[in-house]
């Protein structure tokens, strides 16, 4: 924490520079849930073999990410200046401790949980050691949480089990207000980027696309054994990733892929041998 972070803990005037993360901040503190009480674990889970195992599969991969978020939504509540920001962010810690434990519980009832994939250690590992706050929020509430959300929904759709469904349920709600901390905050620090800045974060979002990429491909496999179109959900990722940028006031140093779709389609196309 640099010393003008440390001076605004003593500054005696009320924040209200961000009215809008607020209301989120209220919103977060009203939908808190606790993962141990509020789902019944005593229920049996009605999947076949091959569907447990496909399904704990593409949660342990959701599994890291949340564990990830963790972390970095720590470090970003010591990082950001903004007092509105740090308490969103605060909520974020719980919320993502939550989809963890969460997660701990369910996978192994399911299946073993699956090691990390190499595209998965590599983004994760470089959004935690990620020093700067703006690429940090890019990376995480931008990218790696909508993807997450539209994996969600799409396993949401499949799979009709009630343990699952009511812990997908709980955790997706916590998703869409971790994206609306990046279309609420992020303009404000994307504003103040220097050229140079602006350049080095359009080259990190290039590293990351790659390595989200490659966890999509990751999970073609056990999506196909739970009747899952990744394609068609990465095609709906990308349509909502365009849909925050039209809502944010400022997108300096945000990447634009022309044609990414097509890529998106391509990797689909190059994952249906390596499923078979």
């Amino acid at each position: 924490m640099d010393q003008k972070a440390v001076d605004l803990l003593f500054t005696p005037e009320l924040p209200n520079g961000h009215p809008r993360l607020q209301n989120l901040y209220e919103k977060a503190k009203n939908d808190f849930w606790n993962e141990t009480t509020d789902i019944n674990w005593d229920r049996d889970i009605t999947l076949t073999t091959a569907e447990r195992q496909a399904l704990a599969r593409l949660l342990s991969i959701t599994y890291y990410g949340e564990r990830a978020a963790l972390t970095i939504a720590s470090q970003l509540v010591a990082t950001v200046t903004d007092e509105e920001a740090r308490q969103v962010l605060a909520c974020q810690v719980v919320e993502e401790a939550k989809h963890v434990g969460a997660f701990q519980r369910l996978i192994p009832l399911l299946d073993n949980i699956a090691p990390p994939s190499f595209f998965a250690r590599q983004l994760l590992t470089d959004l935690v050691k990620t020093n700067d706050v703006p690429s940090k929020m890019v990376g995480m509430h931008l990218f790696v949480e909508n993807i997450a959300n539209h994996t969600l929904s799409a396993l949401q759709k499949a799979i009709h089990d009630p343990l699952v469904s009511d812990v997908l349920a709980y955790i997706a709600r916590d998703e869409k207000k971790h994206t609306a901390i990046a279309v609420l905050y992020l303009p404000q620090l994307l504003k103040n980027l220097s050229p140079i800045a602006a350049t080095r974060l359009k080259a990190k979002q290039a590293k990351w696309v790659m390595m989200g990429l490659g966890m999509v491909w990751d999970g073609y496999e056990p999506a196909r054994v739970l009747g899952i179109d990744l394609g068609a959900a990465g095609q709906k990722a990308l349509k909502d990733h365009y849909r925050l940028l039209d809502r944010m006031d400022s997108t300096r140093g945000l990447l634009d892929i022309p044609g990414f779709d097509k890529i998106i389609e391509q990797v689909g196309k190059w994952a249906t041998p390596h499923q078979n």
